[in-house]
């Protein structure tokens, strides 16, 4: 038996090399490559002769280590943004090559207020252009996909949406709904809480001779970007700050006027300076005054909005004398 043992061992570890011709042993300090089999004997299960151990420290190295990398998967679902300083609606969309549309359908504030994009401020940013539709009661998919001009296979091949039931759409439920035709944002018109008393019984005319004369050297009524200039069909300048900057008088004076006009300055005041000199601010989101109270040079009068006529916030000045409108640049410093 002994004998054909050892035939048997002679038979087997020949053909080793060729099952670890993919590996090499490993060089360098620390490894041990002289120590023997029977260096550490392990008694055998069947008693006898010990059965020899393999030392630990022999190890076995591929040529080639495997490397792992991971996968890139596709987007398919929302992401959210914060807003940082500096971006506005055009710059969120280039970043995620999105359609501007896309971007403010996806986001009920920006729906309704398309220029109020703020630092801090989280965005919903869909994964590619597309409505992101919310399924209310009696919605289906027929009629959502009739809403946006495009299949209803689109809506349902789209994997992110993971439709279960596609004849019982889940109200509540939100729907990415890829190539779908959007229309362009309103005009960003908003209108705030009518005063306390109404715009008609605001209106006060004072007597020229009694109305609270201004020094005759006007001051910017906001200090911010002047985006539209005195020109014809345009009758005062249109200075474009932040929503709810304070807008002051330019001159001390008489509120003569606190009123709505929705196709057109929203809510707004007229101050009269005396001697024919008038000023209007208009597009308020606030008013601070009220007609016939007297105000100085720098007083606060409101704060800047989107009120009336307007696609976004910025406050909309007039200067006028003896009912004629003259260039405010020619009052200003």
């Amino acid at each position: 038996m002994s004998v054909i043992a050892v035939v048997a061992a002679v038979m087997v570890v020949p053909t080793m090399p060729a099952r670890l011709s993919a590996w090499t042993l490993p060089r360098g300090e620390g490894v041990s490559f002289g120590r023997s089999y029977a260096d550490e004997a392990v008694p055998s299960a069947r008693g006898g002769r010990p059965a020899p151990a393999m030392s630990s420290t022999l190890l076995l190295q591929p040529d080639v280590v495997p490397i792992t990398s991971a996968a890139r998967y596709p987007q398919l679902q929302p992401s959210l943004y914060q807003v940082q300083d500096g971006d506005t609606l055009s710059t969120i969309a280039e970043r995620f090559h999105l359609d501007t549309k896309t971007l403010v359908w996806a986001n009920e504030e920006l729906a309704k207020h398309p220029d109020m994009v703020k630092a801090g401020q989280s965005l919903v940013i869909l994964p590619l252009d597309a409505a992101y539709h919310t399924v209310a009661e009696g919605d289906t998919l027929e009629g959502i996909a009739a809403k946006y001009q495009v299949p209803a296979e689109a809506i349902l091949a789209y994997k992110g949406n993971d439709i279960p039931d596609p004849a019982h759409l889940v109200v509540g439920s939100k729907l990415i709904v890829p190539g779908a035709v959007l229309p362009d944002p309103k005009p960003a018109v908003v209108e705030p809480p009518a005063p306390v008393v109404a715009p008609e019984d605001q209106a006060y005319s004072a007597p020229a001779d009694q109305a609270h004369s201004g020094t005759g050297q006007f001051m910017w009524p906001e200090v911010a970007l002047i985006t539209q200039t005195f020109g014809w069909g345009h009758n005062g300048i249109d200075i474009a700050g932040p929503w709810g900057a304070p807008v002051v008088a330019a001159d001390s004076g008489t509120v003569v006027l606190v009123a709505w006009w929705e196709y057109s300055y929203g809510y707004h005041v007229v101050i009269d300076h005396g001697g024919g000199l008038k000023t209007l601010y208009g597009h308020l989101s606030e008013i601070d005054v009220q007609a016939g109270q007297t105000v100085n040079k720098g007083d606060l009068i409101g704060r800047e909005g989107s009120t009336g006529r307007s696609t976004g916030p910025h406050l909309h000045f007039e200067v006028t004398l003896d009912g004629q409108y003259v260039n405010p640049f020619n009052y200003l410093p």
